[in-house]
């Protein structure tokens, strides 16, 4: 299971990555993942962006794309890692050497010194255009309930609420549709259907039975478009780059994890 996911991880990062925005460091890794990919294509001069966060929020496609990237992520089991800036799309200056293009300082305002210091910081600020201070920073954000930012406190809430992901056990189940990664993370008291298209196709996918299916599907995530009061597992609809996050219910004897399993076998054998 953990090799399905590692696997499909991999195939968002280079699906995400074949937009030419690439920084230094994520140049030797698409080169060390793939020898049919030259580090010179993704080489596009010093433009000032996250590694594969390729726009901002303006812009449709790309935001689908980023916020299918975290989604798979924030679904996977371990501890998930979150550079500072990300969440609010931040960019970075390739004319900086080595990993000073990525240590900018944090942009939290439009005022002077993006409201980091009042002093000037040792590393310059990215300023103008599209990745600027002006445009991006924290305070513009807060002010925008379909910005970046309060996209990532919804989804990390969310995260948090569903103990699934961090402590249950998680299952890869095949679709039948290659570009579609389905998951379901399992725990005590109930688990959660994870599906992600990583094709800019939308799709229609049939998900074989699952325990607690019997109640409606309750949609704790997903990107915009779908009908969520009326969720069928046996037809469920995800556009180009759609991701949903179901929760189906269950009884805590509906599902044991195997260290449970153990221990009561334990304690039946001690008996």
């Amino acid at each position: 299971m953990a090799r399905k996911i590692l696997f499909a991880s991999l195939a968002l990062w280079l699906i995400l990555v074949s937009d030419p925005s690439a920084q230094r460091a994520k140049i030797r890794l698409t080169s060390q993942l793939s020898e049919t990919a030259p580090a010179h294509a993704f080489d596009h001069g010093n433009e000032r962006r996250r590694p594969f966060y390729h726009q901002m929020a303006a812009d449709t496609l790309p935001r689908r794309r980023l916020e299918l990237a975290y989604s798979l992520q924030l679904s996977m089991p371990g501890t998930p890692v979150i550079r500072y800036g990300d969440e609010i799309g931040m960019g970075e200056d390739l004319s900086l050497p080595e990993r000073e293009s990525i240590r900018t300082p944090m942009q939290w305002t439009d005022t002077a010194h993006a409201g980091f210091s009042t002093a000037k910081p040792a590393v310059p600020i990215v300023s103008g255009g599209r990745y600027g201070y002006e445009q991006v920073n924290v305070m513009a954000q807060r002010r925008d309930p379909h910005s970046l930012l309060n996209w990532f406190e919804r989804v990390l809430h969310t995260r948090r609420e569903c103990e699934e992901i961090g402590i249950g056990d998680h299952e890869v189940i095949d679709v039948g549709v290659p570009e579609v990664l389905v998951h379901r993370a399992s725990g005590r008291y109930g688990s959660v259907l994870f599906a992600h298209n990583l094709s800019s196709r939308p799709c229609r996918i049939s998900v074989p039975p699952q325990p607690g299916e019997e109640h409606r599907p309750l949609t704790l995530v997903s990107d915009d478009g779908y009908d969520n009061d009326d969720v069928d597992l046996h037809s469920l609809d995800l556009r180009g780059y759609g991701y949903r996050w179901l929760r189906l219910t269950s009884t805590p004897a509906d599902v044991e994890y195997p260290q449970e399993q153990q221990a009561r076998g334990s304690v039946e054998t001690g008996a």
